[in-house]
């Protein structure tokens, strides 16, 4: 029955956008608006990030500060880096866990966690408040480090962000309990939490769930229209009618007669308009179980079996709990973007979070990954639907952690590379979706998640022309704790609303987060070679205080 519109799913292009819920409410809300211009940014002078050493170390101890020299030099050894979890592996069986993990807390983990648990983190957070600086809290605890990962053919260590396997619901309800607990650590500082979906459920059903809607976006992208002179190929311009919805069931051997086509029409033109939009198309998939009423056949991807259901229902669940833990603590929960094949389905479920707790402020937070070919459109999809039904859209901006992976998988599966072709068009992708959403300022929050001190300079520069004050206007910039410090205690210092992602967790479960951090280290030699200059300075100035006494 339904091989007319599989044909033209195969000539159509593999491109995955957000998927809403059934319940959208199409009647035009008042916008959200944010409280009055404080400290505006327009008339002060460029910032600079080497000028003020001391202002910028000045929270860290000399230990603090001759560690941090230390650990990044030791990152730019490709060497070392390349080698890190074999000579962990022999350390651990030759010296033993507790010479292992002291030498590792005092070094690698002392520079780039905050601690073991969430009270330990106590002292870092608080060294980073008085710097004007806030934290964001992730719990870094992964699984071990000998039997590494093996995603798609790329290893574990090409990967430079955080990856779960699935060891059942019971681990998934254990992760869930471990964010409610850094909500509530975070709820102390008005701060954020971060969270990764794959912690909260199989990564095979967030597969699955993005197959059936991709296969939902597919079919609406199929009905050309013919009897619309105005319609286009992009998502947001396009439009149905009642003919060509009736003509495509036609001519996809569907046996439903012309009442029962009207009803379904009925029921999709969320507007009253006579023409089904994308976000009414979309409103239509149930969000419990991806079904599309009499479209569902037309899927390639099967359906959800009862057991997939039942377990989406339980990672709908420990989302909701955490959630609403976050909003009644005034904590905003950062979920974390993960590969293209799961993004449909992470998106989908956190648009729906968002329709529900961002009504008065900005609580849930989605990723984009800014060197994806779709991330424009997918931001601006979930900016009308934030205008439509009146709830503030939140995002962090990243430029992207599955590079590799997602090339090799396009190649080897035979669909389109989804990721820019340069950097040059992932930086100018990056400052276009920030022009986008400081355009937007009134509906919407986000973070410049970014080591790139061009990029931190341009929103910087932007939120001055356009008059958007330092604290208050819902732009927030992020970086990694251990990482592009003389950025952070920078922008901290000026006013600006900076955070640092503070990763905790026991030290031999923390230890791939580590490698990732030190090989990350080792690819951004400019940034590292730059800052370690910067430290050697600190370091000469406080241990040599007569020298540059005289030299002054």
């Amino acid at each position: 029955m339904a091989l007319a519109w599989k044909h033209l799913y195969r000539c159509s292009s593999r491109v995955a956008f957000p998927i809403s819920s059934r319940a959208v409410l199409h009647s035009a809300k008042k916008s959200p608006s944010k409280g009055a211009p404080m400290s505006l940014v327009a008339s002060e002078p460029p910032l600079s990030f080497t000028n003020n050493i001391a202002n910028d170390f000045q929270g860290r101890t000399t230990w603090e500060l001759l560690r941090a020299l230390v650990v990044l030099r030791l990152c730019r050894s490709e060497r070392l880096v390349q080698n890190a979890a074999w000579m962990l592996k022999k350390s651990y069986a030759i010296l033993g866990t507790t010479v292992t993990n002291t030498l590792v807390k005092t070094s690698f983990f002392g520079h780039f966690c905050g601690g073991e648990t969430a009270q330990e983190m106590q002292r870092e957070i608080q060294t980073l408040h008085q710097a004007g600086i806030g934290a964001i809290l992730d719990y870094a605890a992964e699984n071990d480090v000998e039997n590494p990962r093996d995603l798609n053919g790329i290893p574990q260590h090409l990967v430079i962000a955080r990856t779960y396997d699935y060891e059942g619901e019971a681990e998934c309800d254990r992760n869930a309990e471990v964010t409610l607990r850094s909500i509530e650590e975070a709820s102390k500082r008005n701060g954020f939490s971060a969270i990764k979906l794959t912690a909260l459920g199989k990564p095979e059903l967030l597969r699955r769930m993005s197959a059936i809607l991709v296969d939902a976006q597919r079919l609406f992208h199929v009905l050309d229209g013919p009897s619309l002179s105005t319609t286009k190929t992009k998502y947001l311009d396009k439009l149905i009618d009642f003919p060509t919805l009736k003509a495509g069931f036609q001519n996809a051997g569907n046996h439903m007669d012309e009442q029962e086509i009207g009803q379904l029409f009925q029921a999709m033109d969320l507007g009253g308009d006579g023409h089904i939009d994308y976000l009414d198309w979309l409103s239509f998939v149930n969000p419990m179980d991806l079904t599309m009423g009499p479209l569902t056949p037309y899927f390639e991807e099967g359906p959800l079996s009862n057991k997939e259901k039942l377990q989406l229902a339980n990672m709908l669940q420990r989302l909701k709990l955490l959630a609403k833990a976050a909003s009644e603590r005034n904590v905003r929960l950062m979920v974390d973007a993960e590969q293209t094949y799961m993004q449909p389905a992470i998106d989908h479920l956190v648009l729906n979070l968002q329709r529900k707790y961002n009504k008065e402020k900005a609580v849930i937070f989605n990723t984009f990954q800014c060197y994806l070919k779709d991330s424009e459109l997918r931001i601006r999809i979930d900016l009308e639907r934030a205008k439509r039904e009146g709830f503030y859209f939140a995002c962090k901006l990243v430029r992207g952690a599955y590079m590799i992976q997602e090339r090799k998988r396009a190649k080897d599966l035979g669909y389109p590379d989804p990721i820019h072709d340069n950097i040059e068009a992932t930086h100018a992708n990056f400052n276009a979706m920030v022009d986008l959403l400081l355009e937007n300022n009134k509906i919407c929050e986000f973070m410049v998640a970014s080591h790139n001190e061009r990029s931190v300079h341009y929103t910087i520069q932007r939120m001055a022309a356009l008059h958007l004050p330092k604290s208050g206007s819902g732009v927030y910039f992020g970086q990694l704790l251990g990482m592009c410090d003389p950025v952070s205690f920078t922008l901290g210092h000026h006013g600006y609303e900076v955070f640092k992602y503070v990763p905790y967790g026991p030290v031999q479960e923390v230890i791939p987060y580590l490698i990732r951090r030190a090989e990350e280290n080792s690819g951004l030699m400019d940034g590292v070679s730059k800052e370690t200059r910067l430290l050697a300075k600190e370091l000469r100035r406080r241990l040599l205080p007569s020298f540059f006494s005289s030299s002054s």
